[in-house]
């Protein structure tokens, strides 16, 4: 019985990590109209519609430009995964360890942006 509880703690360890995954998230980004230049921390990413590669590590602006239109500027949040709260009860310090290894403790959000770009409106003379 011992063995077969730690060998189930030892497969739920770093359930953020499971659930979340090790790797930095793709976000999905697109615009109305598409086309629009996407840059990330005033970084070029080419043109929406697109898929980013955002590090957990902090939250991300995203700057959407396009000729005739008003830029717009979204924010990308850095949250606590809660999943990390998951290997208070399962994981133990194990799976804390191993979250916190693969910076899982971290989630973005929110992972599909779509921007409606409003129209530049016209001066009077």
């Amino acid at each position: 019985m011992r063995t077969l509880l730690l060998l189930v703690v030892a497969l739920l360890a770093g359930c953020a990590t499971v659930t979340g995954g090790s790797r930095d998230p793709d976000i999905t980004i697109t615009s109305s109209p598409s086309g629009a230049t996407l840059s990330v921390a005033q970084e070029p990413c080419g043109a929406t519609p697109a898929i980013v590669q955002l590090s957990r590590k902090s939250e991300h602006r995203i700057t959407l430009t396009h000729p005739g239109y008003e830029p717009a500027v979204v924010t990308v949040k850095r949250n606590l995964n809660p999943w990390v709260f998951g290997n208070l009860v399962v994981g133990g310090l194990l799976g804390v360890v191993v979250d916190v290894c693969t910076d899982s403790t971290y989630k973005l959000s929110p992972n599909e942006v779509h921007v409606n770009l409003k129209p530049l409106t016209a001066t009077p003379p």
